[in-house]
């Protein structure tokens, strides 16, 4: 027996990498975050913290296959602070999380003594991808965008790049909070400005937020600058997304339940600020709400009522919730198909004829939702995340 057990473990040492088991990988530093930031001033150094969740498959691989290796191990033990942070149920975990913006896994934040993100990277990399965004953080040091932004610098070249890098990283809040510190020193002009534009676009969704109050009054000169079909989808997004949808809930033990007091809410507040096409979008609303409680039958027929005069972009974004949702009835997606051809006779914006395409042939040709690996819709966009 005991033979069999010296095998075994034997066995699994063979298994995991050589430095693993001579220790000569990074050396995780296991204090809290406030001893971390302390030690990072101690020693002059960056904090590199490792940003993982129990169920990343990637996060997994890396500490398995590239955190024990002998020349990583070297490089960042030597230059940083090194920690591992679960984002979900650790309380310094989460706090980095909402600190720093953290949206996906693994993510690696490298944070001067002071709090600042230096600079970010994610997703499983090959050692020497790895030492490389390391050997990019120390050259930026403590001269990272967050940090000379908070210390005042407004050249015009680092306030686009600080945005543009943001909406790379997929930093949604932190994109929305500097477009709002940016509103309130420049006012609502910096939306008329292609850069900020596109990262509001993509990445704004607080509707009290000033900038978005600002947008809805600059409406009508901003659809001049940008186009009416990008500023008005921009305003169904605000107000009428999936993810605006998703606030209207309340949780009742594992159920979700619509909170009439909340809808009833919002579609005043949409009609007292005279949001564009607001009592289109309120039916949008509904129409979401009925697909999401599969009551097809039902989202159809209010479909086929409220589109009856409606434009090309209003039927392709309805017909594009239609193929997303509706499942297992192919007579409903026969029908919402008529909707997209409808719009694509009426002529579909450019940007969207693509799409509009798929979308058709899918609701034809599928009885569930058709989507391919790192493909998501135009119409129903992640918010952070441009479309291609």
């Amino acid at each position: 027996m005991n033979r069999i057990f010296i095998n075994l473990i034997l066995l699994f040492s063979l298994t995991l990498p050589l430095a693993a088991q001579e220790g000569e990988g990074i050396r995780f530093f296991h204090g809290t975050w406030e001893e971390a930031l302390q030690k990072a001033k101690q020693e002059n150094k960056l904090i590199f913290v490792d940003c993982y969740t129990v169920w990343c498959g990637p996060c997994a691989n890396m500490a398995k296959n590239v955190f024990p290796l002998k020349e990583v191990g070297d490089f960042f033990n030597k230059h940083f602070i090194c920690m591992k942070s679960e984002m979900e149920k650790e309380k310094d975990g989460i706090m980095l999380r909402e600190r720093y913006n953290v949206v996906a896994y693994p993510t690696y934040l490298f944070i001067t003594s002071e709090g600042y993100a230096a600079y970010r990277s994610s997703g499983f990399l090959e050692a020497d991808k790895f030492i490389a965004i390391g050997q990019k953080a120390l050259e930026i040091g403590n001269n990272g965008y967050e940090e000379r932004f908070a210390k005042g610098e407004r050249d015009e070249a680092f306030l686009k790049e600080y945005v543009s890098a943001s909406v790379d990283s997929h930093a949604a809040d932190l994109v929305e909070n500097i477009l709002n510190q940016l509103y309130e020193e420049q006012g609502a002009k910096i939306l008329r400005d292609s850069v900020y534009w596109t990262a509001f676009d993509c990445c704004a969704a607080d509707t009290e937020a000033p900038l978005s109050l600002a947008f809805l009054k600059d409406y009508k000169k901003l659809r001049k600058t940008h186009g009416a079909f990008a500023v008005d989808q921009k305003a169904r997004n605000l107000y009428a997304s999936i993810a605006k949808v998703l606030t209207l809930y309340d949780r009742q033990g594992r159920k979700e339940v619509v909170s009439q007091a909340k809808k009833d809410s919002l579609f005043a507040v949409m009609a007292e600020r005279k949001v564009p096409h607001y009592e289109m979008l309120q039916q949008e609303i509904d129409f979401i709400l009925l697909l999401r409680a599969h009551q097809y039958e039902e989202a159809c027929a209010l479909g086929e009522k409220a589109l009856a005069d409606a434009d090309a972009r209003t039927l392709c974004n309805w017909a594009t919730l239609g193929e997303r949702f509706t499942r297992d009835n192919g007579e409903i997606r026969r029908k919402m198909a008529e909707w997209m051809k409808r719009a694509i006779e009426a002529g579909v914006d450019p940007s969207m004829q693509e799409e509009a395409e798929a979308v058709l042939n899918d609701l034809t040709t599928s009885d569930r939702p058709i989507l391919q690996k790192g493909q998501f819709r135009k119409s129903i966009p992640i918010r952070g995340y441009l479309s291609k």
